[in-house]
């Protein structure tokens, strides 16, 4: 699964390192207690990095994932929320 990072309409391309990484997903499974923690597969290479991030998302579950995807750009930690279906 890749996610693109974009603010505007643009992509965002000053990703910088958070926790060793450009970002952390953690996924949750709608109705239990399943989630996921994952990072990206993109070594972190320099200072900055984006603005697509590919993970490789084995989630045991079909049903409604909500995501939260946190990143750091200009030193302020960013949270986005998207829903995932998987079939």
């Amino acid at each position: 699964m890749t996610v693109g990072v974009s603010k505007g309409g643009k992509p965002v391309t000053d990703l910088q390192p958070y926790l060793e990484t450009y970002a952390h997903l953690t996924a949750f499974h709608e109705g239990d207690q399943a989630f996921a923690h994952l990072h990206p597969r993109t070594e972190v290479k320099g200072d900055t990095g984006g603005p697509d991030l590919a993970f490789r998302a084995m989630l045991p579950k079909s049903g409604n994932w909500r995501l939260f995807l946190q990143f750091r750009t200009g030193g302020t930690l960013h949270t986005a929320a998207l829903t995932l279906r998987v079939g």
